[in-house]
């Protein structure tokens, strides 16, 4: 997914403008080449965040405009290492080296897997909010690129934290972003953040083989399922029913219990169905964590 064109060339025209200013407030001419030039500004501004209001100073003197909303996205700018995993239709998936953040990026021009390689490279980049998404700036340094096994490792951790809700794909789900309170006080976060509850629980990422091996030694050989690459996301802890989708995060997500048979085609084979949406398996938790509390005998107080 990529900015419009008229909202790539505004940003790009004020992120360009402030970092030739940062390079004349330090009396630097700047790099003859544009990325460079932005390379440089960045690492000052991240180092001394007072310069950007300095620099949109310097410019108002010499009569030039600057977009207030492409200021503010460059004051909220994160600067650092990511993982770059892969380029969706949806958006670029970006993850902080240490795997506790994953973003779901948009490109100003071309996506991030056009630059810097289809995917699995560590690089520098600085991401922003900007026109209600999460903005890659499109300057990239390449620290390192991946091997199969490491890449892997990354990608089935982005798949736990979607799993999780822990996406991050608009500005207001990231902490740094967020609005401290709206009006009703409470936190602004996410409306779509998944819910995990009981009896459902994440598949831990250090347990996602074995339960794979679970999995493949259960499944028929005929089973549908066996046509695609798997990923466990979800298991109900007091029976063997599962949430399962594609390796490669299509969005589409199965039910499948091991409990179940029935017959398709002729043949038997453990029940599964498609679950719609995100909705739906938001509906499932919920419906499933009711039953799993009306299953609890009522406790009488006791008498005072």
């Amino acid at each position: 997914m990529l900015l419009s064109p008229q909202n790539a060339k505004r940003f790009m025209a004020t992120y360009e403008r402030v970092a030739i200013a940062v390079h004349a407030i330090a009396a630097l001419d700047p790099p003859d080449n544009t990325t460079a030039s932005l390379v440089n500004a960045r690492e000052r501004l991240q180092d001394a965040p007072e310069l950007l209001d300095e620099a949109v100073e310097f410019l108002r003197r010499q009569g030039t405009w600057t977009d207030p909303e492409v200021v503010e996205a460059l004051r909220q700018m994160k600067l650092g290492e990511y993982v770059h995993v892969k380029d969706l239709k949806s958006g670029a998936v970006f993850l902080s080296v240490d795997g506790s953040e994953a973003y779901s990026t948009i490109g100003l021009t071309q996506p991030p897997g056009a630059i810097i390689g289809a995917r699995g490279h560590v690089v520098k980049t600085a991401l922003c909010p900007f026109a209600g998404k999460i903005l890659c700036d499109g300057v990239f340094i390449t620290r390192a690129a991946l091997g199969p096994s490491v890449w892997s490792d990354f990608h089935k951790r982005y798949l736990s934290l979607k799993a999780a809700g822990c996406l991050h794909d608009e500005p207001s789900t990231v902490p740094e972003w967020q609005q401290p309170f709206g009006e009703s006080g409470l936190s602004m976060a996410s409306e779509d953040v998944l819910e995990i509850l009981d009896p459902w629980q994440m598949v831990p990422l250090a347990v996602v083989d074995d339960a794979l091996a679970f999995l493949d030694a259960r499944l028929q050989p005929h089973h549908p399922l066996r046509d695609y690459k798997l990923f466990p996301m979800l298991k109900r802890e007091d029976t063997q029913i599962w949430v399962i989708t594609k390796d490669d995060d299509d969005g589409t997500m199965w039910l499948l219990d091991l409990t179940k048979k029935r017959r398709l085609k002729g043949r038997t084979i453990c029940d599964f169905h498609q679950l719609a949406d995100d909705d739906a398996l938001r509906a499932l938790i919920q419906r499933d964590h009711q039953i799993w509390l009306d299953s609890f005998p009522d406790e009488e107080e006791d008498d005072v």
